[in-house]
């Protein structure tokens, strides 16, 4: 189950890479989603929240594939970016887990079980 599109991926981003090696960033962005859910006892479903999880990871996914292959470095203003992919892949995760923070708690907050207590009237017992 994929969270985003390898199309929303290049509306978002102007990307030229192939659908493959976008469909392959957004399925690690994915797992990535999927595991910190289940991590903390979260079903994965795909919602709003974990759409815009996998593609922030997918993001910075793409500015790592960039690093690796050569077409970003790593440093700030080189000649080929004056972004700091380092510091912007890091902004991207922090963005990413904060929203499934919200998500979880907001599960959590959901799921956790009411009691509901029955006061009686008069001397004929408890419940």
């Amino acid at each position: 189950m994929s969270y985003c599109s390898t199309i929303e991926l290049i509306n978002i981003t102007g990307s030229l890479r192939s659908s493959t090696i976008l469909q392959a960033i957004i399925d690690e962005a994915d797992r990535q989603v999927t595991a910190y859910l289940k991590a903390r006892g979260v079903g994965a479903s795909s919602c709003d929240e974990t759409k815009s999880a996998s593609l922030l990871i997918s993001q910075a996914g793409l500015l790592r594939f960039g690093l690796q292959e050569g077409s970003f470095q790593a440093s700030t203003g080189d000649f080929n970016s004056s972004v700091n992919v380092t510091e912007a892949v890091k902004a991207l995760e922090s963005r990413a887990f904060a929203i499934l923070d919200d998500f979880i708690s907001r599960q959590i907050t959901l799921s956790v079980p009411r009691r509901i207590y029955m006061m009686t009237t008069g001397s004929r017992g408890r419940c």
